[in-house]
């Protein structure tokens, strides 16, 4: 869809933008997240335009039952088409028609919001009724094998590591907040009013504006929180809570759910921006976990299991080729790489 919006009206113009408004789905978000990537420029226009609409969200706000939001729903969508196809009364002159021309499409997008809203205002009985502000979030994320930049709406980025999600709210007006899902690394725009929260597993991290490094997978039971910049609190589910400062990490155990602070090799915990793989005596299980996000492959071992003992190796911008051939003559094994696949043999 060529869809190029000079203002809010616009959006509460279209169809498809009213539609995810109504009834949001994977593949609408995914469609209105690639617009927005695409149109930087247009992104404060669109969350304005996304907080205009919020009373589509009314459904949920004030138990309104299936049947009446959907009929309200299709109401101001059969509205909008017939709107759309009118042109202004004929009794103006050409000369009016052309100065105030502007004001058609601004009054009909008027009209659509407040015809939504007050057709529900108007069926509910005499309770108060007080619009809660609900938030619409968003979220992004990357597949194994790849590393992606994001902006967030305060102007703050984060890198995306392989195999990793965040969500955040489409707007940073009251708070700043992300949910992350794997390992990213933030660095955030300074506000001592606004502090900024990242919720990661059962760890939660503040900060004012600095830039650190988190690492959280499901899948893994060592999480950890590195700082570069500035002065970040963690705390933990259990309410333990520790302040680190930079070249500082908190390193935390899911199974004892201890904390600890200490020091950290750049290059292992951050490196992965720059495209480092560092391993530091840790476990082949750990070490092909990880190849598996960085490259995108599956291991498949001949004898059933993953060979004991622990590895320490450092490679830059490498293929995944002359990583394991790094690897195999300390662990006296031949592999075969097909289709996505490591089958890996002893000698």
């Amino acid at each position: 869809m060529n869809f190029n919006p000079s203002d809010e009206t616009d959006f509460l113009k279209n169809p498809l933008f009213m539609k995810w408004m109504a009834s949001p789905n994977a593949e609408l978000d995914r469609y209105w997240q690639d617009w927005a990537s695409e149109n930087a420029d247009k992104k404060e226009t669109m969350f304005r335009a996304i907080e205009l609409s919020k009373s589509m969200v009314l459904k949920n706000n004030y138990r309104m039952e299936e049947g009446g939001f959907n009929q309200m729903r299709n109401r101001l969508l059969e509205f909008n088409a017939k709107w759309e196809s009118q042109t202004p009364p004929s009794l103006y002159s050409d000369r009016y028609k052309k100065k105030f021309a502007w004001l058609w499409p601004v009054a009909a997008s008027v009209l659509l919001a407040g015809f939504l809203f007050f057709n529900y205002m108007g069926s509910t009985d005499e309770e108060s009724i007080k619009v809660s502000e609900t938030q619409m979030w968003l979220s992004k994320s990357v597949p194994k094998g790849v590393k992606k930049i994001f902006h967030l709406p305060d102007g703050s980025t984060v890198m995306l590591n392989s195999d990793s999600e965040i969500k955040y709210p489409a707007s940073f007006e009251n708070e700043r907040i992300v949910e992350l899902v794997g390992q990213a690394f933030f660095e955030v725009q300074k506000n001592e009013d606004l502090p900024f929260t990242v919720i990661s597993g059962e760890l939660k991290t503040e900060v004012l504006g600095t830039s650190f490094d988190v690492s959280a997978y499901p899948d893994e039971s060592k999480m950890h929180v590195a700082v570069v910049t500035g002065k970040v609190m963690v705390n933990t589910a259990s309410g333990v809570s520790t302040t680190i400062l930079p070249a500082e990490a908190t390193y935390y155990d899911t199974d004892t759910q201890s904390l600890k602070k200490g020091g950290y090799d750049y290059n292992h915990l951050v490196g992965w921006r720059h495209r480092i793989l560092k391993f530091q005596e840790e476990s082949y299980q750990h070490v092909f976990d990880r190849l598996s996000k960085w490259y995108n492959v599956s291991f498949e071992f001949a004898s059933g299991e993953i060979p004991k003992g622990k590895y320490s190796g450092e490679f830059q911008n490498e293929s995944l080729e002359n990583v394991l051939n790094g690897m195999k003559y300390s662990l006296g094994i031949s592999y075969e790489l097909k289709d996505g696949i490591v089958k890996i043999r002893n000698k």
